[in-house]
């Protein structure tokens, strides 16, 4: 009996191998496990990243994406782009340079191929549309957005808003890597919104009018993000399938952004 049992035991342990830390840079992390023919490899670089690598297999030491290996990163980025409106009708001209759309993304990628991954993001983006005209200004009235000249010198006028966003991207990878190409729906709620006209006043110093509510943009978003990478670079392009204003109450456009993902 004790026999079998010290040869049970030995069956198992030669399945299982226990978790060794390997230090492969001063900041970078590796930790490896297996179980069976299946390999565990966490790796953390140091600046909040973390990668887990999971592959299956007799020879998963050897084991390349064309048999099973299946990858997870978490990172964080940042959008840069520019905004604008499409089908903008009665509404006033938006100028590009200071119309800014900054964007802070949690992501995790899921990928099972090395030519497929699926990405997810939760983020906050901001919406800035600057007037091409600056003496035109926002106002909030009783019955819906109003577009006013201003009586006096302003040097700026714009309005904002700000949304929480979740979005689904599912990517294709050239063989190298070099190359990708996503597209994919996103979901935003509403945040927060404003008006702001900087103006001059009599002295020639600057005066800032604020308009501190929502000037109409609709709670929820809903659009499409395409994503294109070469190398190192990433860009992006949003959207919105909806109206940016509340039905009835602005004119009827679409948010148009584009720019580089950091």
């Amino acid at each position: 009996m004790k026999q079998t049992t010290i040869i049970l035991l030995a069956m198992f342990f030669s399945t299982w191998s226990f978790g060794q830390v390997e230090e492969t840079a001063p900041d970078v992390r590796v930790s490896v496990f297996s179980i069976f023919d299946t390999k565990i490899e966490k790796t953390d670089h140091g600046d909040g990243k973390k990668t887990w690598e999971i592959s299956s297999g007799k020879a998963y030491e050897e084991q390349s994406f064309q048999e099973k290996k299946i990858k997870h990163s978490f990172e964080m980025n940042f959008d840069i782009g520019i905004n604008t409106w499409v089908n903008s009708g009665d509404a006033p001209a938006v100028r590009p340079w200071g119309s800014w759309n900054p964007a802070i993304n949690l992501s995790h990628s899921f990928q099972s191929h090395k030519n497929f991954s699926l990405k997810s993001m939760l983020g906050v983006s901001w919406y800035n549309f600057k007037f091409e005209d600056a003496n035109i200004q926002a106002l909030r009235g009783p019955e819906g957005i109003i577009f006013n000249e201003f009586e006096g010198e302003a040097r700026k006028s714009k309005i904002t808003s700000s949304y929480l966003n979740l979005t689904l991207i599912p990517t294709i990878h050239s063989n190298n890597g070099n190359f990708r190409i996503g597209l994919g729906p996103y979901l935003g709620y509403r945040l927060g919104g404003r008006g702001k006209l900087v103006a001059i006043n009599e002295n020639g110093n600057r005066d800032k009018i604020f308009q501190r509510a929502n000037m109409f943009a609709n709670d929820l978003r809903y659009g499409g993000r395409l994503e294109i990478g070469v190398g190192e670079i990433d860009l992006f392009v949003n959207y919105d399938f909806n109206n940016y204003f509340q039905t009835n109450k602005g004119p009827e456009l679409n948010a148009l952004s584009f720019g580089i993902i950091l």
